[in-house]
C-alpha cells in the first residue's frame, strides 16, 4: 500500500497505468471466469463524507454534518461492475444488489481532457456509462501525454470489447464495437 502511494506521488499517471496494464492486461478488471470480467471499487464520496463529518465535530455547521452523513451512508456499499463477453452484457451491483443490467454498448472507455487557465490540456482515462458512476482509470493525477493514454485506452477497450471515445465529440479515433439500439 505504501509503495503504491509513493508510486502515485512520484510517477506520472500514464506510467502508473502502463505498469498496471503490463501486470494485468484487463486492469482494473479481474477475470472472474473465461470471458467474464469483474471490477470492484468504492465510491469516492465516502472520503468526502468522512471529511465533512469530521469538520462538524469541531462545531461548525449541522448542515455539513448531515451532508457528510448522507455521503457516507450512500457510499458505503462496494460497487461491482461485471462484464460478460459471452452474453455481451454488463451488470452493475452496489453491495450485492443488482442495480442495472444492460448491453455492453452502454458502457465505454473515454479519453477526457481538461483545460487549465494557461490553455494547457491535461488528460485522463475514464470508464463510464448511463447507469454506473464515472470511474477514473488513471487515478487522481492528470497528464499531458494524450498519445500514451490513447494507446492504453484503445488496448483496454479492445481486450474488454468496449467502445472507445476520444476526448473530442467528433473524432476519427472513436472505436465503436457496439451500437446501442434506443427503445422508443
Amino acid at each position: 500500500m505504501l509503495s503504491t502511494f509513493w508510486d502515485n506521488l512520484w510517477n506520472s499517471s500514464e506510467n502508473i497505468l502502463h505498469h498496471k496494464l503490463k501486470n494485468n492486461p484487463y486492469y482494473p478488471f479481474t477475470i472472474r471466469q473465461p470471458h467474464v470480467y469483474e471490477l470492484n471499487y468504492m465510491n469516492h464520496n465516502l472520503a468526502i463524507g468522512i471529511f465533512l463529518g469530521s469538520i462538524q465535530l469541531s462545531g461548525i455547521f449541522i448542515f455539513i454534518f448531515l451532508l457528510g452523513a448522507w455521503l457516507i451512508v450512500t457510499s458505503v456499499g462496494r460497487r461491482s461492475l461485471i462484464i460478460d463477453l459471452i452474453e455481451d452484457m454488463y451488470e452493475f451491483y452496489i453491495y450485492r444488489y443488482l442495480m442495472h443490467k444492460g448491453p455492453l454498448g452502454e458502457i465505454y472507455i473515454r479519453l477526457k481532457s481538461q483545460k487549465t487557465g494557461q490553455g494547457v490540456l491535461y488528460y485522463r482515462l475514464i470508464l463510464n456509462g448511463p447507469h454506473i458512476e464515472v470511474l477514473n482509470l488513471t487515478g487522481i493525477r492528470l497528464t499531458i501525454n494524450s498519445e500514451k493514454l490513447e494507446k492504453m485506452g484503445l488496448r483496454l477497450a479492445a481486450k474488454l470489447n468496449l467502445n472507445y471515445f476520444d476526448f473530442t465529440d467528433i473524432s476519427l479515433r472513436h472505436v465503436i464495437r457496439h451500437w446501442v439500439v434506443m427503445k422508443v
